[in-house]
């Protein structure tokens, strides 16, 4: 029984040796594919087999015009030292390497200005290009107070500016603003596309970006020019990409999946050497209960994945092939160890797309709420955790996207954390890390795992218990949001319509795992559906006034299905074609990203199943993330064809 595996592991799970393994990670620069990386997932390999695990390290090449599935391959990365110095009109070491790493922008290309300095200017006036006409950039290092991303094709590639130097952070409201980020330096990286010219740069906290662009003003009054010495001791070079994998063996060959993003730069401590060290304390927990004959064995096998963020995933998934089959469910963890006290929201779950239906986040509901059962409250069967949590809907970000597709079919959570403030900057230091809150988090990872390992037809009661329960918060939320503004009512029964679909297709999915009586399974069905009309006021199954206008049924048509079994990050498309679909990319991205995002994208991706035509994709995104936009989605499907990635049926 779920609840009682649960108590069991709480009591045995670690958060001090979880700790540890933070501590041990976050000492190396994990940069994907690259030596800094590779000596961690080494010292995790022999950490696993000191353990007693059968554990590996699976690799992969790092290397241009390689792809993996949908997802490009990219050089490994190799940084020796790096540093820049203003050497007039006075000297100061703005950026060193060996003392932050991330000081240098990451991936950066060579450069060596030890013997002749290079001048340096700053970008005064915006980001737009055409606020510089006439101003010579050519061999030069330049501030740029904003996102390198923004300038980089004009500045570096047309204007031929030799490096640049930032120091732009990530501003989040009531989370993080820039004054809260007076000596933190933003992770920052280049990634290469193969035919693009490649720069060197350097990052400076904003106290530090305030007192460059006053001493830039001045020497521009003065007209005298700001020198510089850098070097970057870099090379970019054909490698290899790694996952780290331990396994658990069970009676079966189906298997739950624990993954844990392992990349990211010195020391990135919550970001995600908490949920990589979560993983292995989860492992190594369920390993030792089971040796000593605490818990039974496993039926279903567990596997822990340490992978480079969404790149080791999607190679994984590649090398894998048709044995995807076999894993039943994941847990993605991605940030799970933050202080609460100290800029670090609530223990986070992630629900699945809705259109990947599965029990699973019911089962996990059901694990979260016994290790929640803490502290009795004022009354005897109430209960007060000391620590904070929260289930909330599909989102993007992280590793649980690819393994959730419907085609991949993986259902996949995240854990994570949310708000965080220290996140993808230099001040996510092991200090911000509780070995309690990783306690929580590890113990979630190992219940869920386990729960689900060994899932008895006498736990289908209690998760349906608890799905009917996070039913009735998630129909009652969608009538605030309608108060607040925040849910078009024209999406709302359309909305109730989908989510009541997913929890009925869901209920069906107990029959891939247990002997459950379908008149049990029916009967729960019908209690959601009572449910819905109770506090929705309406029958659930009865058709809706569609949003789709007979003009946008009858031009956007289109039914296309998708040739691979993993989706499309956009960001990355452009890696992997020539310059002229890459020009295409280009368009469609300026034209339409700014209102699907990623992550809608890649809920259209999730439906685009040889059945729904582009207005029924359209219709379907509109209900679940309250966005309309049948022109755009059209041209997403259309390119796709165009790139090979779906075919059209006819």
């Amino acid at each position: 029984m779920i609840r009682q595996t649960t108590r069991a592991i709480m009591a045995r799970i670690n958060g001090q040796r979880a700790f540890q393994s933070v501590a041990e990670i976050s000492t190396y620069h994990r940069i994907q594919a690259s030596t800094g990386y590779r000596a961690a997932a080494d010292r995790v390999l022999e950490k696993m087999k000191r353990w007693g695990f059968d554990a590996k390290i699976l690799s992969y090449p790092a290397k241009e015009h390689v792809i993996f599935g949908t997802y490009p391959s990219f050089e490994e990365w190799d940084c020796k030292g790096a540093y820049c110095d203003l050497v007039s009109p006075s000297y100061k070491r703005l950026a060193d390497f060996d003392a932050i790493p991330i000081s240098v922008i990451q991936k950066s290309a060579p450069c060596d200005y030890t013997e002749e300095p290079i001048e340096l200017v700053m970008l005064d006036k915006g980001l737009e290009e055409s606020a510089y006409r006439g101003v010579d950039f050519s061999g030069k290092l330049v501030f740029v107070r904003g996102n390198i991303d923004k300038v980089y094709h004009w500045l570096v590639e047309e204007r031929g500016a030799a490096g640049l130097i930032t120091d732009f952070v990530l501003q989040d409201p009531h989370v993080r603003e820039r004054h809260d980020q007076s000596d933190t330096l933003r992770y920052t990286s280049f990634w290469w596309k193969p035919w693009q010219k490649r720069a060197f740069g350097f990052v400076v906290s904003p106290r530090e970006g305030d007192k460059l662009a006053a001493l830039c003003e001045e020497m521009k009054a003065r007209k005298e020019a700001i020198l510089v010495r850098c070097k970057v001791d870099s090379s970019l070079y054909t490698g290899h990409i790694e996952d780290v994998t331990a396994f658990l063996p069970g009676e079966t060959e189906e298997e739950i999946l624990l993954v844990g993003h392992l990349c990211h730069p010195r020391s990135s401590a919550n970001d995600n050497a908490s949920g990589s060290s979560c993983c292995m304390e989860a492992m190594l927990t369920l390993k030792q209960m089971i040796d000593d004959g605490v818990l039974p064995p496993l039926k279903r096998g567990v596997r822990m994945l340490l992978v480079p963020e969404f790149t080791g995933t999607y190679a994984y998934l590649e090398s894998i092939g048709d044995k995807v089959k076999r894993i039943k469910a994941a847990f993605n963890l991605d940030m799970v160890g933050g202080r609460q006290d100290h800029g670090y929201g609530p223990i986070t779950i992630t629900d699945l797309p809705l259109a990947t239906p599965s029990f699973v986040s019911d089962a996990a509901g059901v694990v979260l709420d016994e290790i929640k059962r803490q502290v009795t409250g004022m009354m005897p069967e109430s209960y007060c955790p000391l620590w904070n949590s929260h289930m909330t809907e599909f989102s993007g970000g992280s590793d649980h996207v690819v393994l959730s597709d419907p085609k991949t079919n993986v259902p996949c959570l995240m854990m994570g954390q949310w708000p965080d403030k220290y996140y993808h900057t230099s001040t996510d230091t092991l200090d911000r890390v509780d070995p309690y809150i990783l306690s929580r988090s590890a113990g979630l990872a190992a219940g869920y795992a386990y729960g689900l390992a060994n899932l008895e037809p006498a736990d289908v009661g209690d998760i349906c218990n608890t799905g009917l329960q996070r039913a009735a918060i998630y129909l009652t939320d969608l009538q605030t949001k309608m108060t607040r503004g925040t849910l078009d009512p024209k999406f709302y029964k359309g909305r109730v319509l989908l989510y009541t679909n997913w929890r009925l297709d869901s209920i069906d999915t107990y029959k891939n795992w247990v002997d459950v009586d379908q008149e049990e399974l029916e009967a729960e069905k019908a209690r959601v559906l009572a449910l819905v009309k109770a506090v929705c006021g309406f029958d659930p199954l009865r058709p809706v006034k569609t949003i789709v206008t007979r003009r946008q049924a009858e031009k956007y048509s289109l039914v296309a299905a998708r040739t691979q079994n993993v989706p499309v990050m956009m960001n990355k498309l452009q890696n992997m074609f020539d310059k002229e679909l890459n020009a295409e990319i280009d368009a469609f991205c300026s034209k339409y990203m700014a209102t699907l995002g990623h992550a809608v994208s890649l809920a259209v991706d999730y439906r685009i199943d040889g059945k729904r035509t582009t207005a029924e994709i359209a219709r379907d995104i509109a209900y679940e993330f309250g966005v309309y936009a049948p022109e755009a989605i059209d041209a997403y499907v259309r390119l796709l064809i165009k790139l090979n990635y779906a075919q059209e049926v006819k």
